[in-house]
């Protein structure tokens, strides 16, 4: 893990936000690859059907973590609302828009994990768990490789569900 550690750099966003920058560690393969080992470790015992991504929160890790599972992925995007999607709307920095996911890949009963590359403000991750729950599917853990501290989505936003982050902002 120190080596990740060093790589990073934490950066302010153009909200003003402290966040962090994980290009060094995607573009050196043995970092990245030190990564998504850690983020398999997160889920290796846990028993699921399925991963849900957010395009707003990253899904790199959740891709590499479907691919080494052999799971399925779905990633939720923005959308405008159309037929074969179940849409959520949010609240963003510039005004409300709606996220949205495929409808008929969530059954009742399906156990689905929620993975992004970093848990910032949480809304998007919410949305996503609200459409999984809309078609009777049960989230059981949402994971970031980083989570912004101060913002503390995991209290504010998404707090009754398991929340496990391998890096936080508040360290660097």
């Amino acid at each position: 893990m120190a080596a990740l550690e060093e790589a990073i750099k934490a950066v302010k966003n153009c909200c003003g936000v402290t966040s962090i920058d994980i290009s060094p560690i995607l573009a050196d393969p043995g970092l990245f690859a030190q990564a998504c080992d850690d983020i398999y470790q997160m889920y290796e015992r846990e028993v699921f059907d399925i991963i849900i991504t957010t395009k707003l929160s990253g899904t790199v890790f959740a891709a590499a973590l479907a691919a080494r599972m052999g799971k399925g992925l779905i990633i939720t995007t923005c959308v405008k609302p159309t037929d074969g999607y179940l849409t959520e709307d949010i609240e963003g920095n510039s005004g409300s828009f709606s996220v949205g996911m495929p409808e008929g890949f969530i059954g009742k009963g399906t156990k689905a994990v929620v993975v992004v590359d970093q848990i910032s403000h949480g809304r998007d991750i919410k949305a996503a768990i609200n459409m999984v729950e809309k078609q009777g599917g049960t989230v059981i853990k949402v994971s970031g490789f980083v989570e912004v501290s101060e913002i503390n989505a995991r209290k504010k936003v998404i707090k009754g569900y398991p929340v496990e982050s391998r890096l936080f902002t508040e360290d660097f």
